[in-house]
C-alpha cells in the first residue's frame, strides 16, 4: 500500500508487529500533544490488539526507513451507515509536517476502508485539535464533510 507522494523515499503501508515499537512511540507523542496523557498507559495493549484484529489496522509512514507518521483505523457496522471505517488516530512527526505525510496516510486509510467494502471513512476531531491545528479545513480539503454531530461517551 505504498503512497505516491512528493517526498522522496516515502512509503506508507499496513503496519506489522515488527513496527510496534515505532508505532507506540509515535502514538505516545500524539497522545501527549493532544493532552490525553491518562490514556497512554493503555496504548501498548490496545496497539497490540489493533495489529492482530481483523476489524482494525495501523499504518506506518516511513521516509528512507525511519518512522515519520502513523495512523490507526477500525471498521464497524451500523444501522445508519452500514459498513464504515473510522480513522481514529493520525500523527506525523513534527519534522515531517506540511510535506504530504499526513495526506498519504489519509489516502492509505481510505484505500484500506474501500478494500474492506466500507461505505465511508469517518474521523472525529477533538476540540483541542480543532483549536490548535485548525484541522477541519485540512480534512475538508481531503473530501471529509462535517456531519455537525457531537460525540458523547460513557465510560463502562
Amino acid at each position: 500500500m505504498a503512497a505516491g507522494a512528493a517526498i522522496a523515499g516515502l512509503e506508507v503501508r499496513l503496519a506489522e508487529p515488527a513496527d510496534f515499537d515505532d508505532l507506540l512511540q509515535l502514538f505516545e507523542r500524539f497522545y501527549r500533544e493532544e493532552g490525553f496523557e491518562a490514556a497512554i498507559g493503555g496504548l501498548a495493549k490496545n496497539l497490540r490488539q489493533i495489529l492482530s484484529r481483523d476489524d482494525t489496522a495501523a499504518l506506518v509512514a516511513r521516509i528512507e526507513g525511519k518512522a515519520a507518521g502513523a495512523a490507526a483505523m477500525s471498521s464497524a457496522f451500523g444501522l445508519e451507515a452500514g459498513f464504515y471505517a473510522e480513522l481514529e488516530d493520525l500523527f506525523v512527526d513534527p519534522a515531517w509536517r506540511g510535506r504530504g505525510v499526513a495526506s498519504a496516510l489519509v489516502e492509505a486509510a481510505a484505500s484500506w476502508a474501500r478494500a474492506r467494502g466500507c461505505r465511508d471513512l469517518e474521523i472525529v476531531l477533538t476540540p483541542h485539535a480543532q483549536a490548535k491545528d485548525d484541522l477541519a479545513p485540512w480534512y475538508e480539503a481531503r473530501g471529509f464533510v462535517s456531519t455537525g454531530r457531537i460525540i458523547y461517551e460513557r465510560a463502562l
